[in-house]
């Protein structure tokens, strides 16, 4: 998988991340709202549904949580962007001092092993703190 790729997909995976922690959070708020409204206005009905609804929605959150890997993702993100960035930087220095292109190309490849596994090892360190994988697995 090339850098990008796994940046972009970093990304993604912190977007997913924020719907999943809000997904159950928003509706259980905005219901438990309406359902405290609706007791005011004697909607008795309607408002025990909007508080089973809410407990529902608790309860679910609760059971299966989400989002936890955000801000590793997002991490994950900045830091493989930071990486292609002194990549690309190291490229054009020894470019325009005319050095040799394979040797070049091998040399900076070779200096970003360390970044790469530094990287899988924080997102590896996130998932297993937390208990969750991303469904990619490792880098």
């Amino acid at each position: 998988m090339d850098l990008e790729t796994w940046a972009q997909a970093n990304r993604r995976d912190a977007k997913w991340d924020t719907v999943k922690f809000w997904g159950l959070k928003i509706p259980a708020i905005v219901v438990s709202a309406g359902s405290g409204v609706s007791a005011y206005f004697k909607v008795d009905s309607v408002a025990v549904i909007g508080g089973a609804v809410a407990s529902l929605c608790v309860l679910i959150d609760a059971l299966n949580p989400g989002g936890a890997l955000r801000n590793a993702h997002l991490r994950a993100f900045n830091d493989l962007r930071i990486l292609q960035n002194r990549m690309k930087s190291e490229w054009q220095v020894g470019f325009l001092l005319n050095e040799e292109p394979k040797p070049l190309a091998a040399k900076i490849i070779d200096g970003a092993k360390k970044d790469k596994a530094r990287i899988n090892d924080d997102i590896t360190l996130a998932e297993t703190a937390l208990g969750v994988t991303t469904r990619r697995g490792k880098r």
